[in-house]
């Protein structure tokens, strides 16, 4: 195995565990706030970040790529050759075309984190728009991915955290009471006419 190989798989596995660990906390949010994710306003966001979590997983297996045109141009050209000819893609069509397929992937990431951030913009930081190589652009979207699962647990103990309860009404002392009575009798007497 060269250097080359066995850096990217180093990278691919540590890059693959830090998805899975930010996934089980997803799923674990999921699981304890359910009854949240089935209302109209969290759904939305439980599908991107579900989708957000498939496409880095997959995308962590293909980031071995040169990121030229001619050659994301030449693999997409076959991807869709093959998705016409056999009508199924599994993941060894998905390494051979990695050119494409890691393009494919990654934007998947970014559009559902670009979604997040616009419905859910003080929970989900923002996508950065710049030229990064596969690992970088990996990284990026991983890196919002984290700080959105971060930002929906605040989001959602923030839901959960008991709220500040007015004191109960305490009774009136018979003082009080009587100087209410007084009050209104007062008033009661000026607005009649003489």
């Amino acid at each position: 195995m060269d250097q080359e190989k066995r850096d990217h798989l180093e990278w691919s596995i540590r890059s693959r565990a830090r998805n899975q660990a930010c996934s089980f906390r997803l799923a674990v949010l999921f699981a304890d706030h359910a009854r949240v994710w089935q209302t109209k306003a969290y759904s939305r966001a439980a599908q991107d970040l579900t989708g957000v979590s498939f496409s880095l997983w997959r995308a962590a297996f293909l980031a071995e790529k040169t990121g030229k045109r001619v050659a994301v141009f030449a693999e997409a050209r076959k991807f869709l050759e093959r998705v016409l000819e056999d009508n199924a893609i599994s993941y060894p069509n998905d390494k051979a075309g990695r050119e494409w397929t890691f393009n494919y992937y990654t934007g998947n990431a970014r559009s559902g984190l670009e979604s997040l951030h616009k419905n859910w913009g003080d929970t989900v930081p923002a996508y950065i728009p710049k030229t990064r190589n596969s690992r970088e652009r990996w990284d990026h979207c991983q890196d919002l991915f984290e700080a959105a699962v971060d930002g929906f647990e605040k989001n959602l103990a923030a839901r959960k955290a008991p709220r500040q309860r007015k004191p109960k009404n305490v009774p009136m002392s018979a003082r009080e009471k009587r100087n209410i009575v007084r009050k209104l009798t007062l008033e009661g007497r000026k607005a009649q006419p003489t």
